[in-house]
């Protein structure tokens, strides 16, 4: 994996970090303040859906405010590593958030929307909020006027304890980018499976062939981000990983396979990742510099769903590991040998490099690697 520069590394903590947070000099113990930035994120959310209601009607999807919802909760974690719940409380935060977030993605929401949703999420029943649209001689109560004075007065906080930095590196453009043309690639190694006499059968098995896809991969993974947003691993993982595992638990799911032979498979296409991890035939397991940071941030992911930040009901997907001395030999899912006598993960390499051109133009790349300003209009 590249190597970081000083502004990227500053949003990158540890475990040891992530246990002396601000909050914790003000009495409150790390599970209860890691399930609070839950709800802080819970309601960004909700606030988000009630403004794009009055924006675009009652509908309970989002797909535009996809990128400013991964980018606020990052933004949330940020700031609780530098600032305590004592002093900022959930309901300002949350909407200060997302005003913040809304314009760091260009999906802005009118700051009008977002006070008036407070109102009606916040106050008590009967609270009047602000429609200049319906009367354009009313003024705004007073209720409005606070909220309004509160959450840009906290922006302006928020700014500063963040450092002004509001580049959020997103690992659901950094996997769509890794997962260009995977449909091609698969049905090359199917191709190669049939001329070899194993009946087109992908995996070895047949399992996953029509499953796995880029389509399906791209719907589940955002799912699977939207819930680890909730947990503290956007700051404690680089997003190449945090993609990785991602991609490692799609796959897991999709072929009903352990999590064990979901990353060996993954890791066929960890240079799409920018990850240095290589497979071992012969031993059966995986190896690489970047793996113990995958290891860590996939069993971090199942160490915070089981505390409940990420929902739960994700458990009866994931297939328990075979018993010691039960477990089959792995087979390659996107790699193999073609008839020619050459690798298919030369053409996956190759393939790499071309879909980078297809991806928005409008994302600048920098020279050591990593995207910046990254919009999800593609989302």
């Amino acid at each position: 994996m590249r190597s970081f520069r000083p502004v990227e590394k500053q949003w990158l903590f540890t475990h040891s970090a992530l246990n002396n947070t601000p909050s914790l000099d003000d009495g409150i113990d790390l599970q209860t303040e890691l399930k609070r930035r839950k709800v802080i994120i819970e309601y960004m959310r909700s606030l988000a859906l009630r403004a794009n209601a009055i924006i675009n009607g009652d509908d309970a999807e989002v797909p535009r405010l996809r990128g400013s919802m991964i980018v606020g909760a990052t933004l949330i974690h940020r700031f609780y590593m530098r600032r305590s719940f004592k002093d900022f409380p959930e309901k300002l935060i949350a909407p200060t958030i997302l005003f913040l977030a809304t314009k760091i993605e260009e999906e802005p929401l009118k700051l009008r929307h977002i006070v008036n949703v407070c109102i009606a999420k916040f106050e008590q029943q009967g609270t009047k909020g602000w429609y200049p649209d319906i009367n354009p001689h009313e003024q705004p109560p007073r209720e409005y006027r606070t909220w309004e004075k509160s959450i840009l007065a906290t922006e302006e906080v928020v700014l500063e304890a963040l450092c002004f930095d509001m580049g959020v590196e997103q690992p659901y453009t950094k996997l769509l980018r890794s997962i260009k043309g995977l449909d091609e690639v698969i049905g090359k190694v199917t191709l190669s499976s049939s001329s070899s006499g194993a009946n087109g059968m992908v995996n070895g098995t047949g399992k996953g062939k029509e499953k796995l896809t880029e389509s399906v991969i791209t719907e589940f993974s955002w799912t699977l981000l939207s819930e680890s947003s909730c947990s503290p691993l956007s700051i404690l993982y680089p997003v190449q990983i945090i993609s990785f595992i991602i991609f490692t638990i799609v796959i897991s799911i999709a072929d009903q396979i352990p999590l064990s032979e979901g990353l060996w498979n993954a890791s066929e296409l960890s240079e799409r990742f920018g990850l240095d991890l290589i497979l071992d035939q012969d031993t059966q397991e995986v190896r690489g510099d970047d793996l113990d940071l995958v290891k860590s941030c996939l069993d971090g992911f199942m160490r915070y769903m089981h505390e409940g930040l990420i929902d739960e009901g994700l458990k009866r997907y994931i297939v328990a590991e075979p018993e010691e001395g039960t477990k089959e030999p792995y087979k390659r899912r996107f790699t193999s040998t073609t008839t020619n006598g050459t690798s298919i993960k030369d053409d996956i390499k190759g393939s790499s490099q071309n879909d980078l051109s297809d991806v928005k133009q409008d994302t600048p790349v920098n020279p050591d690697g990593g995207e910046e300003g990254v919009r999800m209009e593609s989302v």
